[in-house]
């Protein structure tokens, strides 16, 4: 009866976090937790890089910041967004490690560079 009752936690636990979004704060606390697994994040855009290959952006809810990586255009700094992705607990950047979360927007589900805006 006890494994039952884990059982079904985990379940309700794994449902909720794919259908709503994750707070940024349980993701920077638990970052072994989530490596790997797909999340949608909130927050307002904050900082913006774009390098050869790579852009990055960061977006910040509460006093908790989380960088994203994308292939898609970069939102402007300010906008709230909802990104979804794929946590990276170990991203190799300038001779560090960081957390990201990696987003990969395919064309058809990208048809204007405001996709990630929310009001």
């Amino acid at each position: 009866m006890r494994l039952l009752y884990i059982i079904t936690s985990l379940v309700i636990v794994i449902v909720l976090m794919s259908a709503c979004t994750t707070p940024i704060h349980v993701i920077n606390q638990h970052p072994a937790f989530f490596d790997g697994r797909k999340v949608t994040v909130k927050g307002k855009v904050i900082n913006t890089l774009h390098l050869d290959d790579l852009s990055f952006f960061t977006i910040k809810s509460g006093g908790n910041k989380m960088n994203v990586t994308t292939n898609d255009f970069l939102p402007v700094v300010g906008d709230n967004v909802k990104v979804h992705g794929t946590v990276d607990a170990n991203f190799y950047y300038q001779r560090d490690t960081i957390l990201v979360i990696h987003e990969v927007v395919k064309p058809k589900d990208s048809p204007t560079m405001f996709n990630k805006v929310v009001n």
